[in-house]
């Protein structure tokens, strides 16, 4: 395969969104109040391969997705935007959850993990994996016990192939067993994560999540930008971009498809959080994830407002 078709993968993760938009957060008993908008979305990974997509990579999943209605209106929305959903079963539960949205672009999600048999590698997952550009996993994955196994056996062959693995902790890394977190760490190439999330992970700083096994740590910082850790040199900051915030959520998953898209095309890590930032930023002016994440337009004009020195280049390569 060349450059140009080698896709992006991303591990589980994929999500029934149901974004209500209402007027003040938090929510109280018996204080209704009228929903602005209410939307049926892709969430999780889907807002990682959407973002991605919508750069110009060609982007691919493996994972599960329930044999229930929510199910299959998610992968029919997911296709729409171009994603290669050849690696996704329909089995069991999808994992289902309710984003309410405040005006300020606060947000809470009350969610239930979806259920299914055990699922393996199949003779396609194994090509794409050997073959792909990059390999992207989420912690929320190696929280649904059904995927754990088949996810460290995907990212096992990626390491195998030098194929780059990319791995988010999130905040829900802190449920995942030690053992499991033994046995991802020498198999990630990147960690990105959040300022906050640094502590569910060592009683350290960043530079101390080097030593598990990562040779580069970007750590998300929202409106400041991100800060790039890597071994032996010194920590490179990567301002970020003031924009107006409607709502925050999927804006990580958008930075993390934007900084490996910029790896696919052989940017340096400056110039990959350069765009991370300015994926970001485009988010968060908008609302709910899904197709709500920044078209190629947005971006594209956050780079124009803030005169940053990098051109999004007209095709993969």
């Amino acid at each position: 395969m060349t450059a140009q078709t080698r896709p992006i993968i991303s591990i589980g993760d994929l999500v029934a969104d149901l974004v209500v938009s209402i007027p003040a957060l938090p929510a109280e008993a018996g204080r209704h109040q009228i929903a602005e908008s209410i939307q049926l979305e892709p969430g999780g990974g889907a807002n990682f391969l959407i973002a991605g997509a919508r750069l110009g990579a060609p982007m691919a999943a493996i994972g599960v997705l329930g044999n229930d209605d929510w199910g299959y209106r998610v992968a029919t929305l997911i296709r729409g935007e171009g994603v290669d959903l050849l690696g996704v079963r329909h089995s069991g539960t999808t994992t289902t959850v309710v984003v309410l949205v405040g005006q300020g672009g606060e947000h809470v999600f009350l969610g239930q993990y979806g259920h299914s048999e055990p699922v393996s590698l199949g003779p396609v997952d194994v090509e794409q994996i050997e073959t792909c550009a990059a390999v992207f996993c989420a912690g929320y994955t190696l929280n649904e016990s059904h995927l754990r196994e088949m996810t460290l056996d995907a990212l096992r062959l990626a390491r195998q192939h030098h194929r780059p693995v990319y791995f988010d902790p999130g905040p829900q890394m802190a449920d995942v067993p030690e053992s499991v977190r033994q046995e991802l760490w020498p198999l990630v190439n990147t960690l990105l994560l959040t300022a906050e999330e640094i502590a569910v992970l060592t009683a350290g700083s960043a530079v101390d999540l080097l030593d598990l096994g990562p040779e580069m740590v970007v750590v998300k910082q929202g409106s400041a930008g991100c800060t790039l850790y890597e071994q032996g040199q010194e920590p490179v900051v990567v301002p970020g971009y003031p924009v107006p915030v409607r709502d925050t959520s999927a804006a990580g998953d958008s930075f993390d498809a934007a900084f490996i898209v910029g790896a696919g095309w052989g940017w340096s890590p400056v110039e990959c959080a350069k765009l991370a930032n300015a994926v970001g930023a485009a988010k968060v002016q908008k609302l709910g994830g899904g197709r709500n994440v920044p078209t190629r337009a947005d971006v594209q004009a956050v780079i124009e407002q803030f005169q940053i020195d990098i051109s999004l280049p007209e095709i993969w390569d």
